[in-house]
């Protein structure tokens, strides 16, 4: 492989200034890693690469829910920038989801910002580096995806069309009453098919049947 001679272009989009100082530190020590933008708000990762073009960005994310809005706009513009996200807290289906996105190095902020700058150069030439425990994460939301992909597959083909018109019924707030004058149908034979619904379901309330039904992908709650 020929040696690159140009610098590495390297852009930030952190949450915390401490992050943003080691991505620093490890770009002004060395003479191949470039510095050439920088944001504190994450979400303008895509607006900061559309700009300054790095050949890599690292996106630090520490919200609650590792908030991967940025990483999402950047290529809703159609961007390929090579990406590096560090993440204080992780589960398994954010790592998934970024990976998804085409995320080349995925890693924990505290041994992230340790080796930084060696993994901005290895995935700047083409390798993935993602945390064994990260990775290990995605491959348990990926099992629990396919599990929940293949228990909503098996329930919904249990259910009959009345009993997905009542659940989607039942998800928009309709009484009993109400669907049944909707339906043409008694409340008390609403009632019969709420019953067997719930069974089908393995649930006793119209909470958890909503909840259930959410989850198995059998309804879109609009979230």
């Amino acid at each position: 492989m020929t040696p690159r001679v140009d610098p590495i272009r390297v852009a930030i989009a952190g949450g915390h200034q401490a992050v943003r100082g080691a991505v620093r530190l490890a770009c002004g020590a060395s003479t191949d890693l470039d510095l050439v933008d920088e944001t504190g708000d994450p979400s303008l990762a895509g607006e900061v690469c559309a700009r300054s073009d790095p050949d890599v960005v690292v996106i630090h994310v520490d919200g609650p829910n590792d908030d991967l809005t940025g990483l999402r706009d950047l290529r809703a513009r159609g961007l390929d920038t090579t990406v590096v996200l560090l993440a204080d807290r992780v589960e398994g289906s954010t790592v998934l989801a970024a990976l998804k996105l085409g995320v080349r190095g995925c890693l924990g902020t505290a041994d992230g910002l340790r080796s930084v700058g060696d993994v901005i150069r290895r995935v700047a030439a083409g390798e993935r580096v993602v945390a064994p425990d990260l990775e290990q994460a995605a491959v348990m939301a990926l099992g629990h995806f396919a599990r929940r992909t293949r228990e909503g597959s098996e329930v919904e083909a249990s259910l009959t069309p009345r009993e997905l018109e009542i659940l989607s019924m039942i998800s928009e707030g309709y009484t009993m009453q109400q669907a049944g004058t909707r339906l043409g149908i008694s409340p008390r034979t609403v009632e019969t098919h709420v019953a067997k619904l719930y069974r089908k379901l393995g649930v006793r309330t119209r909470v958890q049947a909503v909840s259930k039904a959410a989850q198995l992908g059998l309804l879109d709650l609009g979230q």
